[in-house]
């Protein structure tokens, strides 16, 4: 059986966070036209999110040894549209690293929270 964007984000996700980069590779390897469309990234990020498993948001070095993941808070929509505005806002190669998805086990704060 194919591997699905999902699952293939849920295999990378026990080793570490990953990055919006993956997130769009994931979809480019699953479609046939090697491309990812807006949609195509918020259906995925809908799923992920909803799956209550996984949040999403931003890393931060604590320290030399240390990169603490604060999770942005709000509903599942909310959550998807600042993805994609960050996205939107980042240029080049800051694109694959406008937000970022880790298991929720694993986050260390949420916003408000740190």
């Amino acid at each position: 059986m194919a591997s699905t964007p999902f699952n293939t984000i849920l295999e990378m996700l026990g080793n570490d966070m990953v990055s919006r980069g993956l997130v769009a590779q994931c979809i480019r390897e699953t479609d046939e036209s090697q491309s990812i469309s807006a949609e195509k990234e918020r259906g995925l990020l809908r799923s992920l999110l909803a799956s209550k498993i996984i949040e999403i948001g931003t890393p931060r070095l604590l320290n030399s040894d240390y990169v603490e993941f604060a999770a942005w808070v709000g509903s599942v929509e909310d959550r998807v549209c600042r993805a994609m505005e960050a996205v939107a806002k980042e240029i080049g190669h800051d694109k694959e690293f406008a937000y970022w998805l880790c298991l929720r086990k694993n986050v260390d704060s949420y916003e408000g929270q740190e």
